[in-house]
């Protein structure tokens, strides 16, 4: 199994909650099963691990759906609350802080975030990096290395929560999951299955505060949902 953050116990050392390690507990010792997180995790940051990886009889594969925002130069981030140099900068808190001074002032933050965030689209300066005709090269190129390492596939595309991003994420988001189920759809095979999460799933008790990462209770039922795929195929 190889998965980006959104398959861990986001900010926890205490993994055994994450959907992974519940099916890994679920299924039957003599089975060696392999778990890899790499935060971060994009399609194309996936093909080094899979060339390092041996071969295997199921690869089970959790991506989600990055669309690369660019990183800005902005020397005062860390004073305005965003970290311009790295590529989650923009992303929203995981957690709600207890402390009631801390989530005004994290408020704050996140209304002066989405502002910049208006302010450099306008300038020509927050676009996403990754451009959608590339998609299709992309998935092609994890898949046909996969398919060298396993004869089976379980690709399971995460979708995030969006209610809190601003309309401009909104917009490019759906456009770029749209494009990569259109890319998977050519794949889908009995030894390809595509799991994508059911309008039911996508509410925000299965999620984090940033809507991205799942909650215990996500973790739960995602779990469920792989189960039932692996044990289908």
């Amino acid at each position: 199994m190889l998965g980006g953050s959104a398959a861990s116990s986001f900010r926890t050392s205490d993994q055994s909650k994450s959907w992974p390690h519940l099916l890994q507990d679920s299924l039957p010792a003599e089975l060696e099963f392999t778990i890899q997180i790499r935060s971060g995790l994009t399609f194309v940051r996936s093909i080094p691990e899979l060339v390092d990886d041996s071969d295997v009889d199921l690869f089970i594969f959790h991506f989600g759906t990055a669309i690369g925002w660019p990183s800005s130069v902005v020397k005062c981030g860390i004073v305005l609350g965003v970290n311009f140099t790295s590529e989650f900068g923009f992303h929203q808190p995981a957690f709600k802080s207890i402390n009631l001074r801390r989530r005004i002032r994290a408020a704050m933050k996140g209304l002066l975030r989405n502002t910049i965030k208006y302010l450099l689209f306008f300038t020509g300066q927050y676009k996403t990096r990754i451009n959608k005709r590339e998609i299709d090269d992309q998935i092609t190129a994890v898949i046909n290395l996969a398919r060298k390492k396993s004869e089976r596939i379980i690709w399971i595309q995460h979708q995030a929560l969006q209610h809190r991003s601003i309309y401009l994420e909104r917009r490019s988001y759906q456009r770029y999951y749209k494009e990569i189920l259109k890319a998977l759809e050519n794949y889908k095979s009995p030894e390809f299955t595509v799991i994508t999460l059911p309008d039911g799933f996508l509410k925000q008790e299965n999620y984090l505060l940033d809507c991205v990462h799942l909650s215990e209770e996500g973790h739960r039922q995602m779990h469920a949902i792989v189960r039932e795929a692996f044990k289908n195929g």
